[in-house]
């Protein structure tokens, strides 16, 4: 991930990001720590990337990466307001993840271990069986369980 000197050089980079892709984003905040916040969604899908092309603090809607060649989730928001899906890419790991999402996807990966996933899910996960005995999972069910009393 880039590195900047200055707040202008930071701005004018993540402007230039944000209308680089597909569909764009409205960036709603810039960061003293480098990251943006977007009010709206992030669509980042099937762009063949193999790195998050800026730091993301907030996303209030839907942040979407699947279909590419993540390795890291390095950047990605801490808080998704609405569905996060990082499914569809070469990830071993979770780290990085945001600690809150309402939708969660991350099947079709390579993933070693599920530590690093979301500490709140509101809604589904999403993911392959082979995973589903693992703590992180078995966890998400009983906080499902519990919310459903």
């Amino acid at each position: 991930m880039r590195t900047f000197n200055s707040m202008k050089e930071f701005k004018a980079y993540a402007d230039e990001i944000s209308k680089t892709y597909k569909y764009g984003f409205t960036i709603s905040e810039y960061n003293e720590d480098f990251s943006i916040d977007v009010d709206g969604h992030v669509r980042l899908h099937e762009q063949n990337l193999t790195e998050l092309p800026i730091k993301f603090n907030i996303v209030t809607r839907n942040f979407v990466c699947h279909y590419n060649q993540l390795t890291s989730l390095k950047g990605c928001p801490k808080y998704v307001g609405e569905n996060f899906c990082c499914n569809n890419n070469q990830l071993t790991s979770l780290k990085g993840c945001p600690v809150h999402v309402s939708y969660f996807e991350c099947s079709n990966n390579q993933l070693t271990s599920l530590k690093g996933c979301p500490k709140i899910i509101r809604g589904n996960w999403r993911i392959e069986d082979k995973y589903k005995s693992y703590p992180e999972y078995q966890k998400y069910l009983l906080v499902k369980k519990i919310e459903a009393l």
